[in-house]
């Protein structure tokens, strides 16, 4: 190989890692709160497919190098040190490009710290390699890196390398993960309860997959198992995932000394991971592509003119005019509505005059009436007022949703609550939505470390925040683990397909 060559994949290799290791910590940040110091002198916005492309586009260089290094080796002359260090980078480069295919393929926990290590590992290797000939060789480390004599070629190696990565890229995003829905007779009833027992459910060819990157899982990831049923007119959803504990706390009031206190350990910045309920999210759309179809914007800041997030992870929000379909079961508060919360993510939203949490584009549908609230009339770290107390003579139940007609109107006089007493957050104005909101039916049970999850939904609601089921929509899906919005997630889209 000739000296020019090997500086023209040698200047490919550093552009293209440079783009991966600017856009990794970024996403790294959503599961290691510990980088967030890096947060300011990251890109923010929707980067995981730029991630995504310079992962395929260093594959493709260091096959091509390891074809013409077998054919036509390259001999220089360096010193032992440099030859350890070289095999240092090759290795650690190596295995970065190897468990980055493997978290695309089968996501798992060990993939995903690996793949940070090697992250780690090559920031140390172009420290080490670049201060070394920058000391030695000065302003001629330039001449090197770039010569003179091969711009013209490097230019088209350049094009030829990055169309070919963004072929690849492509077809990653046409592998989908495919849902066989399995016809059913209008004459069969499946009852939406959670347990999925009827025997035509044996009739369903599971999809199954690994979500990762979730708070209070084992190792931060859990399995999920989807099964659909269709007739002409609805589709049905049987989903099961790993849950090690069955969480119904949501931030529960607390009497202490100063008065009642939210019990929350991060909703301050709206990133609770211990009083919160279980919770599983389906996302649809009629494209498929990466990062949530493009809904996924990572960072503070992520979208211009619009507020900061307190979590510092980013936000949801559609960019291109469509709107995409977001199902949000929560084990406490729609659970016995035998609802999902039908909602939405579109373009982001205007910012309300002392709103204090901006979710920018996801967004509830509308609804005719129901509903249920907070049952505190200001948040505040400190202490908050309730606004209603259970009626004495009324069943107590802690930790669980408070009725509005099992309640009384809060005032000091009434409450006798002692000290380490709770009271539910959570108080239902009545016991489910009606209109758009209420559009998907779900019931969930947990058992021996599984929830199991039954939906169904009409295939055309007439609603313009809903997506139509038919063959070809891609759907991604959520589970959270007693957190607020700490959920698991997976690259490749899930497609419809319909049997009928």
């Amino acid at each position: 190989m000739r000296r020019s060559s090997f500086a023209i994949f040698h200047l490919m290799a550093v552009v293209v890692i440079l783009f991966g290791l600017i856009t990794g910590p970024r996403l790294a940040i959503i599961n290691h709160d510990f980088l967030a110091f890096l947060s300011p002198l990251l890109p923010q916005g929707a980067i995981l497919s730029t991630h995504v492309l310079s992962g395929c586009v260093l594959t493709l260089i260091a096959i091509a190098f390891a074809f013409v290094s077998l054919r036509n080796p390259f001999y220089g002359t360096p010193s032992k040190f440099d030859k350890l260090i070289n095999w240092f980078g090759y290795i650690s480069i190596i295995l970065a490009i190897i468990t980055g295919w493997l978290l695309w393929l089968s996501p798992q926990s060990l993939g995903l710290i690996v793949h940070g290590i090697c992250a780690a590992a090559i920031m140390v290797y172009l420290l080490l390699h670049g201060v070394k000939h920058i000391v030695y060789k000065g302003k001629r480390v330039l001449s090197v890196l770039i010569p003179r004599n091969a711009l013209v070629l490097l230019s088209c190696c350049v094009a030829l390398v990055y169309c070919s990565g963004l072929g690849v890229q492509y077809f990653m995003l046409t592998q989908h993960l495919r849902l066989e829905i399995a016809p059913l007779s209008e004459h069969s009833f499946l009852e939406i309860d959670g347990l999925g027992d009827e025997p035509e459910w044996s009739r369903a060819k599971p999809v199954t997959l690994t979500t990762f990157g979730g708070a209070n899982f084992t190792d931060g990831s859990s399995e999920v198992e989807i099964k659909a049923l269709s007739n002409h007119s609805e589709t049905f959803f049987l989903i099961r995932w790993q849950d090690p504990t069955q969480s119904l706390s949501h931030l529960p009031l607390e009497k202490t000394a100063a008065g009642w206190q939210v019990q929350e350990d991060g909703f301050y910045r709206f990133d609770e991971r211990t009083y919160y309920e279980d919770k599983f999210a389906i996302m649809l759309s009629t494209t498929c592509e990466l990062g949530g179809d493009g809904t996924v914007h990572y960072g503070d800041t992520p979208l211009n003119d619009k507020p900061q997030n307190w979590h510092g992870k980013g936000y949801h929000a559609s960019t291109d005019g469509r709107v995409r379909d977001l199902w949000h079961w929560k084990a406490l508060r729609t659970n016995d509505m035998y609802l999902a919360d039908d909602n939405f993510v579109g373009a982001a939203k205007k910012v309300a005059l002392g709103e204090r949490r901006y979710t920018a584009g996801y967004q509830a549908d509308g609804k005719e009436s129901g509903a249920y609230v907070m049952n505190w009339r200001w948040y505040s770290p400190d202490t908050v007022t309730p606004k209603r107390l259970p009626i004495p003579t009324a069943e107590e139940t802690p930790n669980k949703v408070l009725d509005w007609f099992s309640s009384t109107v809060y005032t000091p006089q009434s409450d006798s609550a002692k000290i380490g007493e709770q009271l539910p957050s959570v108080l239902y104005r009545s016991n489910r939505f009606e209109g758009d909101r209420a559009d998907v039916r779900a019931r969930g049970r947990w058992q021996d470390g599984y929830w199991t999850l039954e939906l169904v939904r009409k295939h055309q609601t007439n609603s313009a925040l809903d997506v139509d089921l038919q063959s070809g929509v891609c759907m991604w899906v959520s589970a959270f683990d007693h957190a607020q919005i700490a959920h698991t997630r997976h690259h490749r889209a899930i497609q419809l397909r319909y049997m009928l």
